[in-house]
């Protein structure tokens, strides 16, 4: 069987995402190594005046760059979608076939070739997997991560038409959690081509360490006392702009311990929270992005994580966590819930939310939980291995 893999995937941003395409990828590969393989990364590259625009108004601007990157012995194709003010009238037409010329005329033999399409991310790589659909015929699966499904379409009506088309057209549309299925319901979906999946935890890179390599860490970053801490983008999905009153609300109730509270990862909000949390005299530390093994320490050596995000497509840091040993407090956001697992450690929306929130981090924080079994738990229950399984299944079932 011939696969084609569309997604999107940064390889200057290793988080989330990537992780969670690259893991199931790699473990489709490893289960089913007769199978041939080719992987597409679509990425874009601002031109013209719309480029200049964006410089001007001080917005990021996308560059191409390589033609392909490597990752763990995998090779990613790197296809650019131009992205000018032609290709964003483009967009907003219902035939917007024309906006993917520079992906069917580059990858044509990869279309020609394989037998199913494998797609991560709706729009707009969906999309093409759509347009492959209608043109070569081929059957394709989307999976669905989060912001493709609670915020893109619900912010603009064009991409909420078009990934609903792309919905209701794929042999099979996979959602990272149950709570991502009924918030595709919610946006007007309505097929039986579906189902919810979640993602997994690489447990060769997320893992306890031992009581001499946490002293070092501690050392290393200058920590002392209990930990709370975070691990993500700096944002208000992840209600970063919270997290000084989380943190201020955790030593008002606990006066009794000494808290350092860390926070990895890099954002736009990263200068006002790390001002709010010094107006507000916190024991806090910064780490910016680390590296895996890095964020593995960190997350060993902390006794509770908090993940208290306004949206959340599954939270791969909660099992990545887990598999480390720590207990994770979160919101009642997307699949939070679902990979949380414990209803006590869910914080529901509203009212006092981060107070509610810094009360069940001070009570885990005082209270005896075995990190061992957290861990085996995850390890048991979260493989790649099963969860890639599953899809390979529906290629099967379908070819």
């Amino acid at each position: 069987m011939n696969i084609l893999y569309i997604v999107n995937m940064d390889e200057n941003n290793k988080k989330g995402l990537f992780m969670a395409t690259h893991e199931k990828i790699k473990a489709i590969m490893k289960l089913h190594p007769e199978n041939e393989y080719k992987i597409i990364s679509v990425q874009f590259e601002d031109t013209g005046i719309f480029r200049l625009l964006k410089k001007i108004t001080g917005k990021k601007t996308y560059d191409k760059t390589s033609n392909e990157f490597i990752f763990d012995g995998i090779v990613y194709k790197k296809i650019y979608l131009n992205t000018n003010i032609k290709s964003k009238k483009i967009e907003k037409k219902e035939n917007d076939r024309k906006r993917y010329d520079e992906f069917f005329n580059q990858c044509k033999k990869e279309i020609e070739e394989c037998d199913i399409v494998s797609c991560h991310w709706g729009y707009p790589h969906g999309r093409i997997a759509y347009w492959i659909n209608k043109e070569y015929k081929k059957p394709y699966i989307v999976t669905y991560h989060g912001s493709d499904v609670h915020t893109m379409p619900f912010n603009n009506s064009c991409i909420k038409e078009k990934v609903l088309q792309i919905m209701e057209n794929a042999e099979k549309n996979i959602f990272v959690s149950k709570k991502l299925m009924d918030t595709a319901r919610s946006l007007g979906y309505k097929g039986n081509n579906c189902k919810a999946s979640r993602n997994g935890v690489n447990t060769a890179k997320f893992y306890p360490i031992s009581e001499e390599e946490k002293k070092e860490v501690r050392e290393k970053y200058n920590i002392e006392g209990k930990i709370v801490g975070f691990v993500g983008a700096l944002n208000k999905i992840k209600r970063a702009d919270k997290f000084a009153n989380i943190f201020e609300e955790v030593i008002k109730l606990d006066s009794e311990n000494k808290y350092t509270f860390v926070v990895v990862g890099d954002g736009p909000l990263k200068a006002e929270v790390e001002k709010k949390c010094k107006d507000k005299g916190l024991n806090i530390v910064f780490t910016g992005n680390l590296e895996f093994d890095e964020v593995k320490n960190i997350m060993n050596i902390m006794d509770v994580m908090i993940l208290p995000s306004r949206k959340e497509g599954f939270g791969c840091v909660i099992t990545e966590a887990n598999a480390c040993g720590t207990c994770v407090v979160g919101s009642d956001a997307g699949g939070i819930p679902e990979a949380i697992g414990i209803e006590s450690n869910i914080i529901i929306d509203g009212e006092n939310f981060e107070a509610r929130m810094a009360k069940r981090v001070v009570e885990i924080v005082n209270s005896e939980y075995d990190k061992n079994n957290i861990s085996k738990n995850t390890m048991d229950n979260y493989s790649w291995t099963k969860i890639a399984e599953d899809e390979a299944g529906l290629y099967e079932g379908r070819i």
